[in-house]
């Protein structure tokens, strides 16, 4: 009993402490992974806000130094941790910033302008160098992330840089909100450490020191992450689980998670449950031992009296007679059964007579149970059959399926050989199944121009299991067996087989959708009661037609106009009138320059002419007295007929004189001499100068 009962006791303890281990280890692994995944969320979405600056026309043109800053500082205000954002011009020197920090100064050294001058860049972690005493004081020394990207204009050439210095507050503010539920109460710690082993983030003492632990080794190998228990450099064992960032291509910085806690801690509860299973199992061992001593003297008397009889009777004192025992059932059915031992073996000798009659009829039985037997097998055969044939079925209902699918499906085996092709990709890239089947997929369906990038994705899912295509859903051309490409949706997903990779893949037709997509975006730029040209499609056109004017140094004329008096037109016939009157106006407007010539609307009666190749002021100014002379004539509308004339202000633009001036000035330009026109007595033409913006 002593010794069954320490060895489930150990046997316990083994099993409680490997659980216990198991449970710690997956815990800390599970904190690493949620901390990885948080790095590099929060690195994707200040690449995506540093993408999204780059779209931005002031940024772009590199201009107008108020209005940039004004669009640093609103994007600073909406995420604090944005210790620094601004742009600097090629040469190096800071063209804006949020807040004006360090404008006019020269970043030409830092390797943020380097790097960015090329490409996106991500720079790690640094403590400031040129901020450190222009921002706010706080209790410890700035650290920052730089992010850049090159900032061209339309035609391509490098206007600038742009930087953003992320404060390393935003690391600690994740392992913070990490940690919040269990770090003061299991003494939890979180530790990032760069590639050179040095500790970025973490307890104090560990911060801006070298280390070189398993868990650091580990992650900087480990593409998956994991966990281990290790002894620190202070002495003590942590279980640590560890991962690292940028392994699936999204994050461009490669940090190592270090999650720690202190063995001690993390094994605390199966030692209190260890000790209380020492303590139970020591009172119950010695409560079984007391119990089967006094078990035992009752069970022994018995069988000792028993014993002495058999040994007299050994003897030849045949008057010795057995006793029965009547304590309990065991010692009863001992003593019968020497009692009557001498009529058992008679009855054994009766027993040998019977077993040599029945043995035929046990030759028979055993004779018809493996016929028994050999049924069951022909019946687990015809099974297996069955099994056989419902496995056939399952597969052909299933090619029946994927046959009459809506989408196209392609099946392709790891050398890209095509394993399956259904009726819709034979609609969709005009292929026939009996040509395609056994053909490399990439020639089939993907364009030239793309292949290269696709075996090499292909190499690299086989490689290291990553991929931007596989088990996601994106938008592409698709080769048709004519030649021509078109616009699909696809879905990859693989099957892990004994013989390698099954790629599977759903292809739909989107050219609706993109079709869709364009009138959608033709509607945003279109006003809805002239259907001309909005204030946005203007602002649009403008820069693009003055870039023009430059490339081919030819003018370029701005007409401001509106209609003298048009309040009173709505208020005397009504704003039905008012909105046919503006319908009409367009019309006329329209006819009176070419179709390669932008007429647009920007609010109200207000309206912009953009023109476009003259060859001289006085071309423009032509034009301006036509529209004059088109717009004085009658207009005859539902109900009624009037009379009205139109006031324009004209700016021209000539780019080897006017290099400096930009759209809103030439806008400005336009709308001053309208107002002009205005005070002079309306329905005329005035041209604006340079001068007047």
């Amino acid at each position: 009993m002593l010794i069954t009962t320490v060895s489930v006791l150990i046997l316990v303890d083994q099993f409680t402490r490997g659980y216990a281990r198991s449970e710690a280890e997956t815990r800390m692994k599970q904190l690493a992974w949620q901390m990885q995944d948080a790095l590099e969320r929060g690195m994707n979405e200040r690449e995506i806000d540093l993408r999204l600056l780059l779209q931005r026309p002031s940024i772009r043109s590199a201009s107008d130094v108020a209005r940039i800053r004004r669009v640093l500082n609103e994007l600073q205000a909406s995420v604090p941790r944005y210790a620094w954002i601004g742009l600097a011009r090629p040469d190096g020197s800071v063209l804006a910033a949020t807040n004006g920090l360090l404008e006019g100064a020269s970043v030409a050294d830092r390797p943020w302008f380097q790097e960015g001058q090329k490409r996106e860049y991500a720079g790690d972690y640094h403590p400031a160098v040129l901020l450190s005493k222009k921002l706010p004081a706080q209790s410890e020394p700035w650290r920052f992330v730089d992010l850049s990207a090159p900032v061209q204009d339309a035609d391509g050439r490098l206007v600038g840089v742009l930087g953003m210095h992320l404060s390393w507050a935003w690391a600690r503010d994740i392992a913070a909100k990490l940690l919040d539920p269990t770090g003061n109460r299991y003494d939890v710690d979180v530790i990032i450490v760069r590639d050179d082993g040095t500790a970025i983030l973490g307890p104090g003492d560990l911060e801006e020191t070298k280390l070189d632990t398993a868990s650091v080794r580990a992650a900087r190998n480990s593409g998956e992450g994991g966990s281990l228990l290790e002894t620190w450099p202070d002495g003590r064992r942590y279980v640590t689980g560890y991962a690292r960032t940028g392994q699936k291509g999204g994050m461009k910085l490669n940090w190592n998670i270090i999650v720690r806690q202190p063995e001690t801690v993390a094994l605390a509860a199966f030692r209190d449950l260890e000790r209380r299973v020492i303590v139970v199992g020591t009172l119950s061992g010695a409560l079984l031992v007391i119990l089967a001593y006094f078990l035992t003297r009752r069970l022994v008397a018995p069988i000792n009296a028993l014993s002495a009889a058999l040994e007299q009777r050994a003897e030849g004192h045949a008057e010795v007679s057995i006793p029965r025992v009547d304590s309990y059932r065991e010692i009863q059915l001992l003593s019968s059964t020497l009692v009557n031992m001498v009529a058992r073996e008679e009855s054994y000798l009766r027993e040998v007579r019977s077993l040599n009659e029945s043995l035929e009829q046990r030759v028979a039985e055993r004779t018809s149970r493996l016929h028994e037997t050999a049924k069951a097998l022909q019946q687990a055969l015809d099974q297996q059959q069955a099994n056989q044939i419902q496995l056939e079925e399952s597969a052909a209902e299933l090619r029946a399926i994927l046959e009459n699918a809506q989408d196209a499906f392609i099946a392709a085996d790891e050398q890209g050989r095509v394993v399956e092709w259904n009726r819709q990709a034979e609609l969709l890239l005009g292929w026939p199944r009996d040509q395609a089947m056994g053909r490399d997929m990439a020639e089939l369906i993907i364009p030239p121009d793309m292949r290269t990038a696709h075996n090499r994705g292909m190499a690299q899912f086989l490689e290291d299991g990553t991929s931007v295509v596989i088990n996601n859903r994106i938008e592409l051309q698709a080769l048709h067996h004519d030649g021509h490409e078109l616009p699909i949706e696809i879905t990859v997903g693989h099957v892990k087989r004994q013989s390698g990779h099954l790629f599977i893949a759903f292809l739909h037709d989107i050219t609706e959708r993109l079709a869709f997509r364009d009138q959608m975006r033709e509607l945003a730029l279109t006003d809805v009661l002239t259907s001309l040209p909005n204030r946005r499609a203007f602002s649009d056109r403008l820069p693009e037609g003055m870039m023009r004017a430059r490339r081919a140094h030819q003018l370029l004329a701005l007409f401001f106009m509106d209609l003298d008096g048009f309040k009173g037109i709505n208020d005397r016939y009504g704003h039905e009138a008012g909105d046919e009157l503006l319908v009409e106006f367009a019309r006329r407007l329209q006819r009176s320059v070419r179709d390669v010539d932008t007429v647009a609307r920007l609010a109200g009666d207000e309206f912009v002419v953009i023109l476009e190749n003259l060859q001289s002021q006085e071309d423009a100014l032509m034009v301006a007295e036509k529209v004059l002379h088109t717009i004085r004539e009658p207009f005859q509308l539902t109900h009624s007929t009037v009379n009205i004339s139109s006031s324009i202000g004209v700016a021209v633009y000539h780019p080897d004189l006017d290099g400096e001036v930009g759209p809103e000035e030439l806008l400005a330009m336009a709308d001053k001499a309208m107002y002009a026109a205005k005070r002079l007595g309306k329905n005329r033409v005035e041209l604006g100068q340079v001068s007047d913006v």
